[in-house]
């Protein structure tokens, strides 16, 4: 066992990532284009497809470029920075990352009840797919798309569901901290392959994927 974890463990140090919120973004379409949270541009199509990015307008602080233009109190997961908090680790397994669709996390026990996230990255051009836990999808234009996320932004706390395509794993909308009063979906998974729904793991059947939702809470109190 030991062994498996450390094998396991390397495994995960030697494809960890450090992406940032902040990576510009390629062109895949004419027109008005947020190249980071803070810079907007116009993306111009060339004869040969190729495409020219001309600066636009910068976002001053607080303000976000989100959907090609400046706006102001964000709740985007990246330009928010929510997207860049540290993944909460709740059962050791394999989790897609909440925001980033190429993404996955491995979560690893380091002992004393201890469990350590390592964030993995998809090569080049696939999404990871949550029902394989492999990286086998083809992204279009080798981009994630736009407000689409692997697991439900949270509106709500206590707001839960399982996740679509694989519906032995759930999330629930908690607050991420004491210090950090934000809502962030914490995955976890029912024992022996069992199905969620309700906040009750054991259904043999899987019959919706409509968030369940508490108390009313913004993402950002």
């Amino acid at each position: 066992m030991k062994v498996l974890t450390f094998a396991v463990v390397f495994l995960a140090c030697y494809c960890c990532v450090t992406l940032s919120s902040s990576t510009p973004k390629k062109c895949t379409q004419p027109g008005l284009f947020c190249e980071t949270c803070s810079s907007l541009v116009a993306c111009i199509e060339s004869a040969n497809s190729t495409f020219i990015k001309e600066p636009i307008n910068t976002c001053d602080s607080p303000s976000s470029c989100v959907g090609g233009t400046c706006v102001m109190n964000t709740t985007d997961p990246f330009c928010s920075g929510l997207a860049d908090l540290k993944f909460i680790c709740r059962h050791v397994g394999i989790f897609p990352d909440p925001f980033y669709c190429n993404k996955f996390v491995i979560c690893v026990d380091t002992g004393s009840n201890s469990l350590q996230p390592y964030v993995n990255e998809c090569e080049d051009g696939f999404q990871y797919n949550i029902f394989n836990s492999l990286c086998d999808i083809k992204l279009v234009d080798g981009e994630c798309r736009e407000g689409i996320y692997p697991v439900p932004l949270c509106r709500l706390h206590g707001q839960s569901t399982a996740l679509a395509a694989k519906p032995q794993m759930y999330y629930v909308c908690e607050r991420y901290s004491e210090s950090k009063d934000v809502l962030y979906p914490v995955q976890n998974v029912c024992p022996g392959g069992q199905v969620y729904e309700n906040y009750v793991c054991g259904k043999d059947t899987f019959t919706t994927a409509v968030p369940t939702m508490k108390t009313e809470q913004t993402i950002f109190s």
